[in-house]
């Protein structure tokens, strides 16, 4: 007998219980919801956001750091050779004299004179939180706290684009190159406001700015809340204020036209970004200079000059008159002040009269 043995063929579904599953090809994956990532991204942004400007401000103080020690090496190298060559004293009797020895000893690529510092400097330097310096305003030495050096400023920029703005003591005296002043870069000479960022931001003092050897000032001279120029406008030049010659503004409030002294006394001023001062301003110049508390009584024979306070405000030892901004209701006469040895008040002038101008802020 003959048996037949057949092979069966079996295969796993689903539906048979019992019997082995096949494999689930497909097996299940985890993933981030929309919402987890969403706040994942925010977390990151919050912490870029507390860290990275920090890390900028690090890197930006290290770097203007850098450059300020570079500067300091060149000028002290630079004014270390100007001293053994003879040329760091006693050569100079301006800024404008000096810079043409200076620039000799470091690469300058461009000079601005002081009538023209924003050609060379940013137009503003942040001195505070609060208070901002226009540069065009810094155009002599008292700017920079040095008024008793009596000489302009001016700007220049290097060629690594350091811009600075630089005043000159024309009555320093010689120093051993290899002293200490002297390898300080001779400041009893110069007077320096440095920005190693160039016009670039935030043209902050103790950020990209250095002052060396200076304070920042927008007076010449301070008298209590007086912000004085350093030096009186004398002889003033007289000026035409009729219509048509462009000075109208320098009039008086008249119905009239004029070439008067006044309106060029005026003109001085403003071209400085000033103005002639009130009659209380002149009034508490008096006060000051004679030495007396409260008003001035006008006139009085016992007043006498301070001699050390006129020297102080350099103000003519002889005393004389001085324009005030206001006309009185008098037909072609204006307010001024009148200073003398033993007494001192306002006075009616006329406009054709020259008086001093002293200029202020």
């Amino acid at each position: 007998m003959i048996v037949k043995i057949t092979k069966r063929k079996s295969a796993f579904t689903l539906a048979e219980g019992g019997r082995r599953p096949l494999l689930n090809l497909c097996q299940h994956k985890s993933a981030f919801t929309l919402a987890e990532v969403l706040i994942t991204l925010s977390v990151i942004g919050i912490v870029a956001a507390l860290t990275i400007p920090s890390m900028i401000e690090n890197h930006n103080n290290k770097a203007w750091k850098t450059a300020k020690d570079l500067w300091d090496k060149k000028l002290v190298e630079a004014t270390r050779q100007m001293n053994i060559d003879g040329v760091m004293t006693g050569v100079a009797n301006s800024t404008e004299d000096y810079m043409n020895y200076f620039k000799k000893y470091v690469k300058v690529i461009k000079t601005c004179e002081n009538d023209k510092l924003e050609n060379c400097y940013a137009p503003k330097i942040v001195q505070t939180a609060s208070e901002d310096v226009e540069v065009s305003i810094l155009k002599r030495s008292g700017n920079l706290g040095h008024q008793d050096w009596n000489t302009n400023t001016m700007g220049f920029v290097i060629a690594d684009g350091t811009t600075v703005v630089m005043a000159y003591n024309p009555n320093c005296s010689s120093v051993d190159p290899f002293s200490k002043e002297g390898q300080n870069g001779q400041l009893a000479c110069m007077s320096m406001l440095i920005d190693v960022n160039g016009k670039k931001g935030p043209n902050r003092v103790g950020d990209d700015v250095e002052l060396k050897n200076a304070t920042i000032s927008e007076c010449d001279l301070k008298l209590n809340n007086i912000c004085m120029a350093g030096s009186d406008i004398y002889p003033v030049q007289m000026v035409n204020t009729c219509v048509g010659s462009g000075n109208e503004e320098y009039g008086s409030e008249h119905s009239y036209c004029a070439t008067n002294y006044w309106a060029g006394a005026s003109m001085a001023c403003k071209e400085l970004g000033m103005y002639l001062p009130s009659m209380s301003e002149l009034e508490e110049i008096a006060n000051y200079i004679y030495a007396v508390d409260g008003r001035v009584d006008y006139p009085a024979s016992d007043l006498s000059l301070d001699s050390s306070r006129l020297s102080e405000l350099n103000l003519s030892a002889s005393g004389g008159c001085y324009f005030s901004n206001s006309y009185d209701s008098s037909y072609g006469y204006m307010d001024s002040f009148v200073f003398g040895a033993n007494s001192a008040g306002p006075a009616s002038t006329d406009v054709n009269c020259s008086c001093r101008a002293r200029c202020v802020k």
